[in-house]
C-alpha cells in the first residue's frame, strides 16, 4: 500500500513538472498585421413604415394580420417584418397601437411608396414612410467578410512560405490570428424623419431612386493581427524536456 501511495505521489509531482514546462517562451515568433478591404455594394434599401391606429379592445387579436395585409398593399415585393409593437389606452378608452414594420426593397421598387401609404390611410389608422436607408444586408456583408478573410489567409500563407524559404532550418506556422471588422458608411443614405413638414417629405419622395442600376454600399475593412511561430530546434528541446 505504501508503495502504491509513493507511486501516485511521484506521478503527481512529475505531472506538475511537465505542466510548469512551457515551450511558449522558446518559440521564435514573428508578429505582423494584415489588412483587406472591399466595397459592399447593395441595390436594396431598408424601408421602415410607421403605423398608428386606434382600435377597440376586441379588435386587438386581428390588428397584426390586418396591418400586414395593408402593408402588402403598399408593396408586396418582399417580406414585411414587425420590428416593434406598442400598445396604450387613450382617454376615450380605445387601444392606441403603434407599429414599426420593415421591408428590404430593390431601388427599382421604391417609387410611389408615400402615395401608396397615403392611399390606405384613414381616420384612426395612419401609415407613414418613416425611413428609407440604403445599407447592405446581413447576407451581403457576410459574403464580403468571408471573401476578405480568405484573402488575408492567402496573405498569411504567402508570408509563411517566404519565411520558410528564407529560413529552411525552421518550419514556421500560423500561431494566432485575431480579426477586427470595421464597416465604414459612405453617406448615400436617406433618412426621412416623420416630424418633417409635408413639403420636405414630398421633395424627399420625389428624390427616391427608381433606377435599378443604382448601387449604394459601405466599405468593409478587416484587420488581422497575426503571430507566426516556429518551434525550438531539437537541441534546445533536449535541454528543457527531460528524457523518459
Amino acid at each position: 500500500m505504501r508503495a502504491f501511495f509513493l507511486g501516485v505521489l511521484s506521478f503527481i509531482l512529475m505531472t506538475q513538472v511537465w505542466a510548469d514546462t512551457s515551450l511558449e517562451p522558446l518559440l521564435n515568433e514573428v508578429s505582423m498585421q494584415f489588412l483587406a478591404e472591399q466595397w459592399v455594394a447593395s441595390k436594396t434599401a431598408l424601408v421602415t413604415v410607421g403605423v398608428n391606429a386606434s382600435v377597440s379592445d376586441s379588435a386587438l387579436d386581428t390588428v397584426q394580420s390586418e396591418v400586414l395585409s395593408k402593408l402588402n398593399q403598399i408593396t408586396n415585393k418582399g417580406e414585411w417584418h414587425i420590428v416593434s409593437f406598442n400598445r396604450s389606452q387613450d382617454q376615450s378608452g380605445l387601444e392606441r397601437i403603434q407599429i414599426s414594420a420593415q421591408i428590404r426593397l430593390s431601388s427599382s421598387d421604391l417609387g410611389g411608396l408615400r402615395n401608396k401609404a397615403k392611399a390606405i390611410t384613414k381616420p384612426g389608422e395612419t401609415f407613414t414612410i418613416d425611413n428609407v436607408e440604403f445599407t447592405p444586408s446581413a447576407d451581403e456583408l457576410r459574403a464580403v467578410n468571408t471573401s476578405l478573410r480568405n484573402d488575408i489567409y492567402q496573405q498569411i500563407k504567402t508570408e509563411i512560405d517566404s519565411l520558410n524559404k528564407l529560413y529552411p532550418q525552421d518550419t514556421y506556422y500560423l500561431h494566432t490570428v485575431n480579426f477586427t471588422d470595421e464597416v465604414m458608411p459612405v453617406a448615400q443614405s436617406m433618412v426621412m424623419d416623420k416630424a418633417n413638414s409635408m413639403r420636405t417629405a414630398s421633395a424627399a419622395a420625389r428624390e427616391m431612386p427608381t433606377s435599378s442600376s443604382l448601387a449604394v454600399g459601405d466599405k468593409l475593412k478587416i484587420t488581422a493581427t497575426v503571430v507566426l511561430a516556429t518551434a525550438p530546434n531539437a537541441n534546445v528541446l533536449k535541454m528543457i524536456v527531460p528524457s523518459k
